[in-house]
C-alpha cells in the first residue's frame, strides 16, 4: 500500500504491522458453507436396501458410523397428529411411506416471498409449499449434529480462545416438488438487526434438480442435494447473498429453514461485549502497540477500513473501542483520479488538501440526489461540496474493495444535453486516533493502553 510523502518510514512500519495483522484475519472470510451428515434409517425401513442414484453415489449405510438419528416430522391433521420419518428412499405401501408423504404435502400451503415489505404469492416467481413452525415439530437439532459449530467456524473468523455466539431459529418447512418447484434469484430480508444469515437443511428424500445456487460479489456456490437419500445435507450463507432454487425435476425436495442470529453477549455483536475480552482478539496486541508508538499518527488522525460490521469488521470495531478509540461507520467518497485532481488543483478549482484528505459523509444513507447542475466547465467537486460531508485526512489500513462500492448520490450536468452522473462511496469503519501526546494522557488517566 502506498502512503503520502508526509508519512515517515517509522510510521509506515507501525501501520504495516496493523495492516498485516488485519489481512491475516481477512483471508479467512467466506460467504457460504455447507456439508452432509450420514443419517440412520427409520427402524421400519431397516430391512429395505438403500437405492442411491448411480450419478450421485453416497456412502454405504453403517448404523455404527451414522451421526444423526432419523428425522421425524410431526404435523397437525384434522383429527390427529401425523408423523413421517426420514430418510425416505422407498415408497413401500406396507409401511405407509408414500401415504404419509402425500399427507404431509397436503398439509402444506403455498409459500409466499417478501417484496417491498409485503408477503407476495406469485407462482411464476416461486413455486413451493410450506408449513409454519406453529403447525409442525421435529426432533432434529442443528446444534446436536455439529452444524452450528461448523457455521461459526467457517463464516466467522477463527479466533483462538473466543466463541462466536449463534442462535438458530427454526423458520419454515418447505417442499419443492416435481415437475416445477423452483424459486427465482432473490435476497432474503433479515428479520431483525441481529440476523446475519440463513441455514437450509435438506431432509433425506429422493429427488432430482432443486440445486441451491448462492452468489456473492461475483462468486457462486452451488449445493446439489439430489440423488443421495441417506444423508442430511445443509448450506448456510450470509443474508446479503443472492440465491435461488433451480427447478425440481423429480421427487420432493424437503427442507427445514433456520434464521441465524448473532447472540448478544457472546462476542460477535459490536457494542454488546460484556463477556468478550477484546485484549484476547488477534488485532489487539498490534493496535495497542501502535497507539503507544510516538511515530504512529503523531498528530491526530483517522484510520479506516471498509465495513459491514460482521466477522472481521466486528472484531476491529471491538478492538479499537476497547482501547478507548472513537469508532464511526461512514461513507467515504471515491477519490478523484490523480490526473484530474492535479489538473483541478493547477486550475485553482480544488484545494491542495484533497491530495491527502477524503470526503467523508455525515451518515450512512440510501443513495441521495444532490440538487445541483454542473456545467461542462464546472467539476464534480461542485457536487461533492453540495453533499453533506467533511474533508478528513484518512490513513487506510487496507485498500477499499471495488466490489463493495455503491452509489452515494446522483447529480446533473449539462453541456450539449442534460445528463445524470453518479458519485460512489465505500462504507468504512473510521477510527479517530488522538495525537500521541493526548494518547499518553488518556493512558495515564484510564489505563486503556496499559
Amino acid at each position: 500500500m502506498s502512503y503520502p510523502s508526509s508519512v515517515s518510514s517509522d510510521e509506515v512500519s507501525v501501520i504495516d504491522e496493523v495492516t498485516q495483522a488485519l489481512s491475516n484475519v481477512l483471508d479467512q472470510s467466506k460467504y457460504a458453507c455447507g456439508g452432509a451428515i450420514d443419517c440412520r434409517k427409520p427402524d421400519a425401513m431397516q430391512s429395505f436396501p438403500v437405492l442411491d442414484n448411480p450419478g450421485h453415489p453416497g456412502p454405504t449405510q453403517d448404523p455404527n458410523q451414522a451421526l444423526a438419528d432419523p428425522i421425524v416430522i410431526r404435523w397437525d391433521a384434522a383429527s390427529s397428529v401425523r408423523k413421517i420419518a426420514f430418510p425416505l428412499s422407498i415408497f413401500d405401501p406396507s409401511h405407509g411411506t408414500m401415504y404419509s408423504l402425500e399427507k404431509l404435502v397436503q398439509a402444506t400451503e403455498p409459500a409466499s416471498f417478501g417484496f417491498e415489505g409485503q408477503d407476495v404469492l406469485d407462482e411464476t416467481y416461486r413455486k413451493a409449499s410450506k408449513l409454519d413452525t406453529t403447525a409442525f415439530s421435529t426432533n432434529f437439532c442443528p446444534y446436536e449434529v455439529g452444524i452450528i459449530d461448523e457455521v461459526g467456524q467457517t463464516l466467522f473468523p477463527r479466533l483462538r480462545g473466543t466463541f462466536q455466539g449463534i442462535r438458530a431459529e427454526l423458520y419454515k418447512l418447505n417442499i419443492y416438488q416435481a415437475p416445477s418447484g423452483f424459486f427465482k434469484p432473490h435476497i432474503d430480508t433479515p428479520r431483525s438487526e441481529l440476523q446475519f444469515g440463513s441455514l437450509v437443511v435438506c431432509l433425506p428424500c429422493k429427488h432430482e434438480g432443486g440445486q441451491l445456487v448462492v452468489r456473492h460479489r461475483g462468486h457462486t456456490s452451488t449445493f446439489d442435494w439430489s440423488g443421495t437419500v441417506n444423508r442430511i445435507q445443509w448450506a448456510a450463507f450470509f443474508s446479503d447473498c443472492e440465491h435461488e432454487v433451480l427447478q425440481v425435476t423429480s421427487g420432493h425436495r424437503i427442507t427445514l429453514t433456520y434464521n441465524l442470529f448473532v447472540r448478544r453477549g457472546l462476542g460477535e455483536l459490536a457494542g454488546f461485549t460484556r463477556t468478550l475480552s477484546a485484549p484476547k482478539l488477534p488485532l489487539h496486541k498490534e493496535v495497542r502497540a501502535a497507539l503507544l508508538h510516538p511515530e504512529f499518527l503523531k498528530e491526530a488522525g483517522v484510520s479506516a477500513l471498509p465495513a459491514v460490521l460482521k466477522g472481521i469488521d466486528m472484531m476491529a470495531f471491538e478492538v479499537f473501542r476497547s482501547l478507548g478509540i472513537e469508532v464511526l461507520v461512514r461513507p467515504v467518497m471515491e477519490p478523484l483520479s490523480e490526473e484530474d485532481m492535479e489538473d483541478m488543483i493547477e486550475d485553482g478549482l480544488l484545494d491542495k488538501s484533497c491530495r491527502t484528505h477524503n470526503h467523508v459523509g455525515h451518515q450512512l444513507s440510501e443513495p441521495a440526489t444532490v440538487n445541483i447542475q454542473v456545467p461542462d466547465e464546472g467539476t464534480i467537486v461542485d457536487a461533492y461540496n453540495e453533499y453533506p460531508s467533511d474533508l478528513m485526512k484518512v490513513t487506510w489500513l487496507n485498500e477499499p474493495n471495488d466490489d463493495a462500492k455503491g452509489v452515494q448520490f446522483e447529480y446533473s450536468y449539462y453541456g450539449n444535453m442534460h445528463e445524470t452522473a453518479y458519485a460512489y462511496s465505500s462504507c468504512a469503519l473510521l477510527f479517530k486516533i488522538p495525537a500521541y501526546v493526548e494518547r499518553v494522557e488518556i493512558a495515564k488517566r484510564s489505563g486503556y493502553f496499559l
